[in-house]
């Protein structure tokens, strides 16, 4: 400290110094050639002189009293460590009085310089996170339109190349979204505001949904798309199930973008070590893309940074997915590093110790042993992780797997002992024909197919036993399994019955018309009788006015709020001794807090925009599941 304080007197002092030898000088030329005219210039150097005197006595004022306070707080730690010690002399621990104001003075005067920096820069931190959720908000709001429209569209039997543009116009959407979201969550992290939850949840589900939701990606670049979790793990644990599927989002995202056709992705979860408490796991996402050199993997981490500038503009993406997941993995415990080489794909992997819930039992499979399945392949010498995969959840089912092949099955004289589940896979047979050979086989037949391949199979005139989209998990391998003791499978899968609310009755308000119209569209279609309101008070005279099951209420309205609006409702309810109506908060704030806050104000439900029909259908199943009700006062 007494060197820098040295160093900053010098740096100070010095060109004070050279500016009064400069001025002396000039001072005495002048006076040695004194005319009339030149007596406003040597004023000026007589001027320059006196205040570089006096601004030089000031600095080494300053200097002589910043040194006395460090003195004095040099002199008041050493007596603490007098103190501290059994033979110290008491009469050398005195202090003055004023020696202790000017100490305590000084620490005042730093601690309310610490205080006013820290709270301007919480100020500024806190003015940029509620301006990035106000243009997330802003943003996501015309969007929902976008997406929901869309989707719409696509359900009215459109052309191929009609069915294609929708499919671009969906992409970007959700492409922008993702973008939003991954600006949001850096502002949240770097606020400190990202919490991690600790809420029972289903790993396999978990897992499982997160990896179906890229089957169509990993369909349209025919990329081999697997998931083996470690069946012997629990199923239930407490932690934060929505930051690890969005780490695990982030991480196959990337695999996807950087994989090229034909390439193979594979996610390993893994049962490292458990005991009665908790289970290590280990995560780890493989493909066999471009990889990394050694310098990319130095800056993958880093916020807003790609392996390469050309990676940013063949791929596109912000740069942000993987900076946001290390931090997630952080905060839950772990640590996301990568293995990778360039041209050899790359391995992004984590471990995390996950306590068991105890509330829940272990779940209990069907007795499958006495059951064989065969998996049907062209050849001997196709090897691959999928295959694997299914063989390893059937085997620990307690069935028996086998490998067949198409030479011996359908080329061969010799009778061969059939299972009884023969499983084919749809990528091996899409010529004309093949899928009718597959079923002429004496034994139930289960068909392994994709979202690309679906409108291939007439489900009139084709007859296995059971037609499964993949990925294959643990949950869809039961399934698999289970026809060997059922006639008929539902294939619930592959063509989905259109629920329906007949009777219900909803009150929809919201001020963006695009919005507005998009909900209506998709209720009606459920069944539900849907009224409109464009702000906080048209809700709150519709509600007065009539009868409703459910409201559905956008937070920001103008003449009146969503939140001001729920509680006028809830009021009005109260004094009348009317039935609640569930109130659901519409909105695209996707900001930590936000569903505790909707619901601390009073309201029963969160839904967030752009919409999700399943979302839509799951919420009025849970809040209206007792069917038609109406504001009956209470008896």
């Amino acid at each position: 400290m007494l060197k820098k304080r040295l160093s900053d007197l010098f740096l100070h002092v010095l060109p004070l110094i050279i500016l009064i030898i400069g001025s002396i000088y000039l001072t005495s030329m002048i006076w040695e050639q004194y005319t009339p005219a030149n007596l406003w210039l040597l004023v000026v150097c007589l001027c320059i002189v006196v205040l570089s005197l006096f601004s030089l006595g000031y600095t080494l004022y300053i200097y002589r009293k910043e040194k006395n306070k460090d003195n004095l707080l040099f002199k008041l730690v050493n007596h603490i460590n007098d103190l501290s010690t059994e033979n110290s002399d008491q009469s050398k621990t005195v202090i003055t009085m004023k020696q202790r104001e000017d100490i305590y003075g000084h620490i005042e005067k730093s601690f309310c310089l610490m205080h006013e920096n820290g709270k301007k820069i919480e100020d500024e931190a806190e003015a940029k996170s509620q301006f990035l959720s106000t243009m997330s908000h802003e943003i996501r709001t015309p969007l929902n339109g976008i997406i929901g429209f869309t989707k719409l569209l696509k359900e009215l039997n459109p052309t191929k190349d009609q069915e294609e543009f929708l499919s671009l116009i969906e992409n970007s959407s959700n492409n922008l979204i993702a973008i939003i979201n991954d600006v949001l969550d850096l502002s949240k992290m770097n606020a400190e505001k990202m919490e991690i939850e600790s809420a029972s949840f289903n790993i396999f589900k978990t897992i499982e949904l997160t990896i179906a939701s890229f089957s169509q990606q990993a369909d349209q670049k025919d990329i081999e798309l697997g998931v083996l979790i470690d069946p012997s793990l629990s199923h239930y644990f407490l932690g934060d199930p929505a930051k690890l599927s969005q780490v695990l989002t982030n991480l196959l995202g990337n695999a996807i973008k950087f994989t090229d056709a034909y390439g193979k992705i594979n996610l390993f979860v893994q049962n490292m070590h458990s005991t009665d408490d908790e289970t290590e796991i280990k995560f780890l996402v493989q493909d066999d893309g471009i990889g990394l050199t050694d310098e990319q993997k130095n800056k993958i981490f880093e916020a807003y940074g790609q392996a390469t500038k050309s990676t940013s503009r063949k791929y596109g993406g912000t740069g942000l997915g993987l900076t946001i997941s290390k931090k997630m993995v952080e905060l839950m415990g772990g640590k996301l590093e990568v293995e990778s080489q360039e041209d050899e794909g790359a391995s992004f992997f984590f471990t995390l110790k996950l306590e068991k819930d105890k509330q829940h039992q272990s779940e209990k499979y069907p007795d499958f042993s006495g059951i064989s399945v065969g998996l049907a392949l062209p050849v001997k010498s196709i090897k691959r992780q999928l295959d694997t995969n299914l063989a390893t959840y059937i085997r620990y089912l307690g069935a028996d797997f086998s490998f067949y092949y198409y030479e011996e099955l359908f080329e061969s004289d010799i009778p061969v002992s059939l299972p009884d589940i023969m499983i084919f896979d749809h990528h091996y047979a899409r010529l004309t024909g093949e899928l009718e050979q597959c079923q002429a086989l004496e034994c139930k037949s289960v068909l392994l197919t994709k979202g690309s391949l679906l409108s291939r199979i007439n489900h009139e005139e084709d007859h296995f036993s059971d037609v499964v989209i993949m990925p294959i998990g643990l949950e869809k391998s039961i399934r698999i399994l289970n026809n060997a003791n059922e006639k008929k499978v539902d294939t619930s899968d592959v063509v989905k019955d259109i629920q329906v609310f007949q009777g219900l009755r909803a009150l929809v308000a919201d001020d963006n018309e695009i919005n507005c119209k998009l909900v209506k569209i998709i209720l009606e279609k459920l069944g539900v009788l849907v009224t409109i309101a464009h702000d906080g008070k048209d809700a709150f005279e519709w509600y007065r006015k009539n009868e409703y099951n459910i409201i559905f209420m956008d937070i920001q309205m103008p003449v009146m709020d969503g939140i001001e609006a729920s509680k006028k409702i809830l009021a009005y309810e109260l004094e009348h001794s009317l039935k609640h109506v569930p109130i659901i908060a519409l909105t695209a704030n996707t900001s930590a807090g936000d569903r505790e806050k909707y619901i601390d104000e009073g309201m029963d439900g969160y839904a967030v925009k752009p919409l999700d029909v399943e979302a839509l259908k799951a919420i009025i199943s849970e809040y209206c599941a007792n069917g038609i009700s109406s504001k009956n006062k209470v008896k």
